[in-house]
């Protein structure tokens, strides 16, 4: 498909190619409802600038989108934006971050079902308000993937291992083996596994847990049980709800690998109404290690992910891929090991079952 040019726009808006220019270079000298009309025809006809002609001609915005796709690390139903959640610790990190680099953060999320979704954050790029994109997304195939590659525009992916893409995402499979391998090594032998999925998606990051969980599980001479790989997706509802049904079967399971943390709360609730003793009874490990994790009873053990360091890596890596010192076929990809922070909801080697 031939690339859609200035003078396309044009056409299609009734104005002059000069007009168009004004409205990508000096918008302040048209009028509002003309640079509306001409930034609606832009989206139409889903055009992006020439980055290479743009930088010529006018100085970078020096900002970058984080843009999050609906879905990914969702919110619970009702109370979810007041609540700390690994989205929000991303979000606030990214702000930092870019901050520090000289750069301003514009923070959007995105549907693909919404009719005019992808050319509303498209337009981040062609109207010259952002310069690159960092995209948080739960599947490979995400369309918004798919329309910054083909524009070539400058972008990253975070949390989301995506083929011949810039990406940082955590190593959920080696995470995983390493809760497993430690509460097998306290004696828990019927470890139960939260899913983490909603609206039956099959997400790439829960097909790499549940294969870091049967590993080491494979690695401890246990054998692997449908029936304590359990359905459940990200909220402490969902967590409160899953436990109370898993309880009213036998036997129990005498572990619980949460989700996240998140998820983990809602499990604690459950055990504690019900009067099972944590960790005697049952151990309970999340994921994430938020702060709350210190203050909750008993103080919940949980994998920590180096964020910072994901954020800083992702940042300078679209900050060289802008300002034109890293190539776009040249991705830098990489895996971040967690590290497993034991509290009371474990119990230690030295009070393992025998």
């Amino acid at each position: 498909m031939a690339r859609v040019t200035i003078k396309d726009v044009a056409r299609r808006a009734g104005v002059s190619f000069q007009t168009v220019s004004l409205v990508l270079n000096h918008p302040e000298k048209v009028a509002r409802s003309t640079r509306e009309m001409v930034g609606a025809t832009m989206r139409e006809l889903d055009f992006v600038p020439s980055l290479a002609a743009r930088s010529l001609r006018k100085k970078p915005s020096r900002s970058i989108a984080c843009v999050f796709s609906v879905g990914a690390q969702p919110y619970d139903d009702v109370t979810g934006m007041m609540q700390e959640t690994y989205q929000g610790i991303v979000l606030q990190t990214f702000a930092h971050v870019t901050d520090r680099h000289g750069y301003t953060l514009v923070h959007r999320r995105w549907n693909a079902g919404e009719p005019d979704g992808l050319s509303r954050i498209t337009s981040l790029v062609s109207e010259a308000r952002v310069d690159g994109m960092v995209v948080l997304a739960d599947r490979r195939d995400d369309p918004l993937i798919a329309s910054l590659r083909a524009k070539s525009v400058p972008f990253f992916v975070f949390g989301l291992d995506v083929p011949e893409a810039s990406f940082a995402m955590r190593a959920e499979r080696d995470a995983v083996r390493q809760i497993v391998g430690y509460l097998v090594r306290t004696g828990c032998k019927a470890i139960c596994f939260y899913k983490g999925e909603r609206d039956g998606r099959h997400l790439p990051a829960v097909a790499d847990r549940l294969s870091g969980y049967r590993e080491a599980l494979a690695a401890a001479g246990l054998r692997p049980r449908d029936d304590l790989v359990v359905p459940c997706d990200w909220s402490s509802e969902s967590g409160y709800r899953t436990t109370l049904r898993l309880l009213r079967r036998a036997p129990r399971p005498d572990a619980i690998v949460a989700a996240n943390d998140r998820v983990a709360f809602g499990v604690l609730k459950a055990l504690h109404e019900q009067g099972v003793r944590v960790p005697d009874e049952i151990s309970v490990v999340g994921f994430d290690n938020l702060v709350q994790c210190a203050y909750t009873v008993p103080r919940l053990t949980s994998i920590e992910v180096p964020t910072l360091e994901m954020v800083e890596f992702a940042v300078t890596t679209l900050i060289e891929m802008i300002e034109g010192v890293r190539a776009p076929h040249d991705p830098a990809q990489k895996l971040y090991p967690g590290r497993l922070v034991v509290r009371d909801s474990t119990r230690p080697f030295a009070e393992a079952r025998r």
